[in-house]
């Protein structure tokens, strides 16, 4: 991050007292000098556990372990990416971002050529377009609400429009609503009814256009994939449902653009539709930022369809949703029913008879066989495998999964056990690949140091968030500086929390995207919390505080020095690696007695 974007931040926070943001969603009681309490408003409790610290600028759940600054928490109230939350913040505290030198960047050109060309497309709507629009039921209303348009016959209208606006073939290239052939321009999208798809941000990131003639192919035309538009990273209709989905705590997800419209004007605004044959990893996260607690699939009902549910169930990611499979009357696609006087009712009925994740898997394995026969049990028992054979202790789908196996094949659960087992054993071997084709992860963290003591481990992850919490007292601009130092100091063992830190410092825009980054290490709440309780101090005395807290951490590296050292002895007879062992031994017991005196003196 630059120094001025830094400097931007920094005067945005002392604009923004985070007590006066986080009031405007929680109503905030005094709990001490400088400090507020209220209802989290991130989980349901009776008992006040959510705290502001205005000194520190953080806020903080002792009970959902949620909390950040006045980004993190903008962010997460309204469900939203940081720079929409930088934006915001910014607008309203009068302060002016930097733009970048000279040249405006591609990106802004390219969101500037796609706005010009949804402008296009919005004036060209009529006639035709217009009259297949009304005829799949859409009312003025959702047609204004998704941004709907035209894109004419004509193979240069486009180019013309947008060179009027000073806009080159060669940028409506790069923005993908122009096509090139031989060297010569022509518009993309030509007698097609237009989508603008958007960003989280609520920006037009591309378009998808459907044709109106019956022999134009295909059907769905989209833009190609650019800096901007990667169709797995975004969900169409997310800006417009997100506000829904957090307040609902659900998603419906369907395949089909006109399908999202549809739900949408008929009430159900927390559906969004994939670009793509399946849910992403990436746009499952999308939903679980905007609280979704369940899913709800609404693919077609062939097998295209059945293929796309199991892929989204199969995500690891959707083991965090309660999920369910949508399956309407007919075969029937959600769109279908907005022309339907009943189609409400219809909707809501198949949502109130969505089969659970457990009963769709098994109804999916069976279909189609005799489960009176060993050899048919066996390949339902092959299907569902992949599932059955959870890494997880406390997996409540694999529980379910395994009484509804039990139940509808007969087997014992010894039987089922006994099977599950062998399919462990045979993915447990070195090098051997997890029952869905991952590798096994390695889940002690500090093989890489040699540890065999669990609390020394604990320890070094203490000591290190006291360390950062440090770092984060320091203003953005001085943040990477500091944070450079106290690498200096301290050579953080690879596989640390540390020297994880350090590098995502480095590499990462400002204290907030470190913070974040954290978040999906899993370590976020932990640091959160230490900088809650970390007593306030001058910053002057900044390097004081630094200096012992950077003993102490190198005091717990050489301790685990010492660990991996005596296991080594152990196991060792050999006269002359014993003598080595031994030196090194006392040299790394002096090196800690060393760091004790800094801190102790």
């Amino acid at each position: 991050m630059d120094s001025q974007s830094a400097q931007a931040i920094e005067l945005i926070r002392s604009r923004m007292p985070i007590r006066e943001l986080v009031g405007r969603y929680v109503a905030l009681k005094p709990s001490g000098k400088g400090t507020w309490k209220g209802l989290c408003p991130f989980h349901q409790e009776k008992t006040p556990s959510f705290q502001v610290n205005e000194a520190k600028g953080l806020c903080y759940c002792f009970g959902c372990k949620s909390g950040g600054d006045i980004f993190a928490f903008l962010q997460k109230i309204e469900g939203i990416e940081f720079r929409e939350a930088l934006e915001r913040l910014a607008k309203e505290t009068g302060v002016e971002l930097p733009q970048p030198r000279g040249r405006t960047s591609p990106r802004k050109e390219t969101l500037q050529v796609l706005e010009l060309t949804q402008a296009y497309f919005r004036t060209h709507l009529g006639g035709e377009a217009l009259q297949y629009l009304q005829q799949r039921g859409l009312t003025e209303q959702s047609i204004e609400q998704f941004g709907l348009g035209y894109a004419p016959q004509s193979w240069d209208g486009l180019i013309k429009y947008l060179h009027s606006h000073g806009v080159s073939p060669q940028e409506g290239l790069d923005a993908g609503v122009l096509m090139e052939r031989e060297g010569r321009f022509f518009d993309r999208f030509r007698h097609r009814v237009t989508f603008p798809v958007l960003d989280p941000l609520g920006r037009i990131v591309a378009f998808t256009a459907r044709a109106l003639a019956k022999d134009d192919n295909p059907k769905y035309l989209n833009s190609p994939e650019t800096a901007l538009f990667k169709k797995s990273l975004l969900l169409y209709g997310y800006p417009q449902a997100r506000q829904t989905i957090r307040e609902r705590q659900r998603a419906v997800v369907v395949e089909g653009l006109f399908d999202v419209i549809a739900l949408h004007q008929m009430g159900f605004t927390e559906a969004v539709a994939v670009l793509g044959s399946s849910l992403s990893a990436e746009q499952a996260h999308l939903l679980k930022r905007a609280d979704a607690a369940e899913l709800y699939l609404s693919f077609d009902a062939d097998e295209a369809g059945r293929k796309a549910t199991l892929q989204s169930l199969n995500l690891e990611i959707a083991r965090s949703f309660v999920v369910y499979a949508v399956l309407l009357e007919g075969g029937k696609d959600p769109g279908d029913l907005l022309l339907l006087s009943d189609g409400k009712d219809r909707f809501e009925a198949a949502l109130r008879s969505a089969l659970p994740e457990v009963e769709y898997r098994f109804e999916v394995a069976s279909s189609g066989l005799d489960l009176r026969r060993p050899e048919h049990k066996k390949r339902v028992l092959e299907a569902l495998k992949p599932r059955l054979v959870s890494l997880e202790p406390f997996d409540r789908v694999v529980e379910k999964l395994k009484a509804k196996v039990i139940g509808a094949l007969e087997l014992s659960p010894r039987a089922l056990e006994d099977y599950l087992a062998r399919e462990r054993s045979s993915s447990a071997r070195p090098g051997a690949r997890s029952a869905v084709g991952r590798e096994l992860p390695r889940h002690d963290g500090s093989a890489s140091l040699g540890l065999s003591r669990p609390d020394l481990t604990e320890k070094r992850l203490l000591r290190e968030l006291d360390v950062i919490a440090l770092l984060y007292s320091v203003p953005e601009e001085e943040f990477v500086q500091w944070a450079l130092y106290v690498e200096d100091h301290t050579w953080p063992p690879e596989g640390s929390l540390l020297a994880d830190f350090m590098q995502a410092a480095r590499s990462e825009q400002g204290k907030n995207r470190v913070l974040k980054h954290f978040e999906q290490r899993g370590e976020g709440a932990r640091l959160i919390d230490v900088l809650m309780k970390t007593p306030s101090f001058d910053r002057g005395n900044l390097e004081s505080h630094l200096t012992v807290a950077m003993a102490r951490v190198r005091e717990v590296y050489y301790e685990m020095r010492l660990d991996k050292l005596k296991t080594q002895l152990k196991s060792t007879s050999d006269l002359d690696e014993i003598r080595i062992l031994t030196k090194d031994i006392q040299e790394v017991l002096q090196a800690i007695e060393a760091e004790r005196r800094v801190y102790k003196r």
